[in-house]
């Protein structure tokens, strides 16, 4: 996914709109989806590391 290299933060609600996605596929197929491994496996290996700094004012 090129398009979001240097732009984590988009990749990342990206990944959480097709994790949700997922979520109500299998519900409409009448599973019981596991939400932990579901976030793992969507979410879990971005890098929490590298989020941007928050900026005080003053």
């Amino acid at each position: 996914m090129t398009e979001f290299y240097g732009h984590s933060i988009a990749l990342a609600f990206y990944l959480s709109s097709n994790m949700h996605d997922a979520i109500e596929d299998l519900y409409a197929l009448g599973g019981r989806p596991d939400v932990q491994a579901l976030h793992a496996r969507f979410l879990g290996w971005l890098s929490l590391s590298v989020r941007p700094r928050r900026v005080e004012s003053l």
